[in-house]
């Protein structure tokens, strides 16, 4: 047990999550969710656990949609405990397992949806990796930035998917495609043209209902989910441009919000900010939590959510907020 948690632990029953509440009142808690299954699978929420996080922000805080969120700050009238539920991408767990959940607890949520990956014409890279070490207990891997001379064998693990991922997030959009191909290919594993069970996407059928029903918005997560700040002018119009009307002509929806792929500060600049405002979009929503989640419209900042129930309650009770304005205090001060 780390001394932050034994610290948590015996301050929990005195009262702290309610006196963090009422000093996080202010503090917007956008909260990004990727994928739920119905035994809690690595990489995913159970069904269990994400109903007991539903049922904590109904009694407790104030849902809204994101969108709903943003138009309020603008106006100066941010409500107070305010969470905006948000998931990624757009699996078919989504419509099997989170939206029901959503429905139970009349919880409004925002889907950023990969519209190449919903339509079926790609499924998305991480998964790839992810299926490949799935097919293999050992895999050769290249040793030098990708070239296939040079192989090395090293047991597959997460930690080797997420060190391959991370690779592929330095690599232009078509030298990554490239790369995941050759690690299949040098591992004797065929890869699929279509997403494989445990990773397909959800409907367009199912979004339309969904959205029909008042709860769901939708936003732009761009067509084939690339790091946007490693595509050439074209391709990041084309990126942004068609997912939106692919959007419009599904789902019937104006999309005002696109959220960026990876989503970490690396992955968007100025110049992406720009391209969305000419595209049309007025929000931009990243992957990392920030003390102002809304002080850039183009920037909109957000909190990762797992399973661990301690780091979910400091979350929503603003406690990881509240100290880390009290650590910047400190800084500021010079302590």
């Amino acid at each position: 047990m780390t001394l932050n948690h034994f610290i948590y632990n015996v301050a929990r029953p005195l009262g702290i999550l309610q006196v963090a509440r009422f000093l996080a009142r202010n503090h917007p808690r956008i909260l990004m969710y990727h994928r739920i299954s119905p035994d809690g699978a690595p990489g995913t929420i159970s069904v269990d656990e994400f109903r007991n996080q539903m049922r904590l922000i109904k009694k407790s805080f104030t849902p809204i949609h994101l969108s709903k969120l943003i138009e309020l700050h603008e106006k100066g009238i941010t409500p107070k405990h305010a969470v905006a539920v948000t998931f990624d991408d757009g699996y078919s767990d989504f419509a099997d397992y989170a939206f029901p959940i959503l429905q139970e607890q009349g919880i409004p949520a925002t889907l950023f949806i990969t519209t190449g990956f919903v339509n079926g014409d790609v499924w998305l890279w991480p998964d790839k990796i992810k299926y490949l070490l799935s097919k293999k207990s050992k895999i050769k891997i290249p040793e030098n930035d990708g070239a296939v001379e040079g192989l090395k064998t090293i047991g597959s693990s997460f930690s080797l998917w997420s060190d391959i991922s991370n690779y592929c997030l330095t690599l232009n959009n078509s030298v990554k495609e490239k790369y995941i191909s050759d690690l299949f290919f040098i591992n004797d594993v065929n890869l699929p043209k279509d997403a494989p069970s445990g990773f397909k996407p959800v409907g367009w059928d199912e979004l339309k209902a969904f959205v029909a029903e008042g709860l769901l918005d939708i936003g732009s997560h761009t067509c084939t989910h690339p790091v946007l700040t490693r595509l050439s002018e074209a391709d990041l119009r084309y990126e942004l441009m068609f997912s939106k009307d692919t959007i419009s002509f599904n789902l019937g929806v104006d999309v005002s919000i696109l959220c960026y792929p990876n989503g970490m500060p690396s992955d968007f600049d100025d110049n992406i900010k720009y391209a969305l405002l000419k595209s049309g979009y007025k929000y931009g929503v990243s992957a990392y939590p920030t003390l102002d989640p809304l002080g850039d419209a183009y920037s909109v900042s957000r909190y990762s959510v797992d399973k661990n129930c301690d780091r979910f309650e400091k979350t929503m009770y603003g406690v990881s907020y509240v100290t880390a304005v009290f650590r910047r205090s400190l800084r500021l001060n010079g302590n």
